[in-house]
């Protein structure tokens, strides 16, 4: 008996003096981060230091492990089967999404009313049927081209789509080698060639799959979209070979000098950098082009999942707060050296954005949309972008020379099928 009280009295003494040293205690149980591994080394360094600053200034065990993303689906799988899931998982939007849809994740309206997310950031999180997935950063793709390129045939860089097709024209040069545009169109699954068709049916007008999940896709819009991008492989405007590249193929070429335009990620910006500096001193980051309807960057982001049957859950909701402390933040970001761009306010006003190279990403992640707006992320409608229907069209009318309207009546059918429609 004696024992026992004297194990209470230390215990309540030892939690007195935790609070006496402005230690917050934020529940029991060790706390389990999954964090995704990431391009620039930096940033697994940065979060795993301060994951362990948490854990020291909440009292708290914890345990931080970084897995490669092609692993992530399949640990996290095994994990829910076995009821052992982590707390906390950092991963990209689709996936994120695809566990808010099967209810394995807690609701995170708190975290929204205490963290002032960009719209885009919003945006990219968005799932219909609640609060659940929580963006920490932008992977916006860039729409890169080759200013000197432009400039030595004394051209504007073009803001539009119409404006991009006719300068490409100009600045073509088959002949040594040369491709002014260099758009990836092969159904290979990845996400470059069917984001690039989306972005140039929604500036066009057209409307794939619409906010309430109908299928919109076949309007005079979408129609002309399609025979848009069909003639930039026509007229022999991208490299013959890029109807069926996979979505390295646009990397390859630009690194490679023979392609003007390419769209893509930051991690090919960094390459040039790192790779090639004449070549990077002669690209420019720019929005994506626009069209009647506007400019729309196709795009997604990494974010935080806290799955509900985790242990501590309530220490991997204040984690998240701890995260987003602006400084801390800020700084992340400049370490990820424009690969990154920001999900929350507050965090832009300096050098660093400022400068033309980064200035571009910045401007490009304020676009950002999902890949399946304006419909609602849902494993339908992401199933549907992940399968290339629209990549398949544009095949058709180039490859099989399909009639263009016969062409999108098809992709009309596919994507009600996929739909239950």
């Amino acid at each position: 008996m004696k024992k026992t009280i004297a194990s209470i009295v230390m215990s309540i003494l030892s939690c007195l003096l935790l609070f006496a040293n402005g230690v917050k205690d934020t529940g029991s149980g060790k706390l389990v981060f999954w964090d995704k591994s990431e391009y620039v080394a930096a940033y697994n360094k940065a979060s795993q230091a301060r994951f362990e600053q948490f854990g020291k200034e909440h009292n708290i065990e914890i345990e931080y492990v970084i897995v490669p993303p092609n692993d992530l689906k399949q640990k996290l799988l095994a994990a829910i089967e076995a009821g052992n899931p982590p707390d906390l998982v950092v991963t990209d939007d689709f996936l994120g999404k695809q566990f808010a849809g099967m209810g394995q994740l807690v609701d995170i309206a708190d975290i929204n009313s205490a963290i002032n997310f960009t719209k885009a950031g919003r945006d990219v999180a968005y799932v219909s049927n609640g609060n659940y997935v929580i963006p920490i950063a932008l992977l916006a793709p860039g729409f890169y081209i080759r200013s000197d390129k432009w400039e030595e045939k004394g051209l504007k860089l073009p803001t539009t789509w119409q404006e991009l097709y006719e300068t490409a024209k100009i600045v073509n040069d088959p002949a040594h080698d040369f491709y002014a545009l260099g758009y990836p169109m092969g159904d290979s699954g990845g996400g470059d060639a069917e984001g690039m068709c989306r972005a140039v049916i929604l500036a066009f007008g057209g409307i794939p799959v619409d906010k309430n999940g109908r299928v919109t896709v076949n309007s005079k819009e979408t129609l002309e979209a399609l025979k848009f991008i069909a003639k930039l492989y026509k007229e022999k405007l991208c490299p013959p070979s890029a109807i069926t590249w996979d979505d390295m193929g646009n990397n390859t070429a630009f690194m490679a000098g023979s392609v003007g335009v390419i769209q893509n990620a930051a991690s090919v910006f960094s390459q040039l950098k790192r790779e090639n500096p004449s070549l990077y001193n002669k690209t420019k980051i720019m929005n994506y082009p626009s069209g009647p309807a506007g400019s729309f960057t196709l795009g997604g982001g990494n974010v935080i999942c806290i799955f509900k049957h985790g242990k501590n859950t309530a220490a991997a909701k204040e984690y998240v707060k701890y995260f987003f402390d602006k400084k801390f933040y800020s700084d992340l970001l400049i370490q990820m050296g424009g690969m990154w761009q920001p999900t929350i306010d507050g965090v832009t006003d300096n050098e660093f954005w400022k400068r033309p190279e980064n200035a571009g990403w910045l401007a490009s992640s304020q676009n950002v949309v999902p890949n399946t707006y304006p419909a609602p992320a849902t494993d339908l409608t992401t199933k549907a972008f992940s399968m290339q229907l629209c990549v398949k069209s544009v095949q058709k009318i180039v490859l099989k020379n399909t009639d263009p309207q016969q062409a999108l009546n098809e992709l009309e059918a596919d994507l009600k099928r996929v739909l239950g429609q």
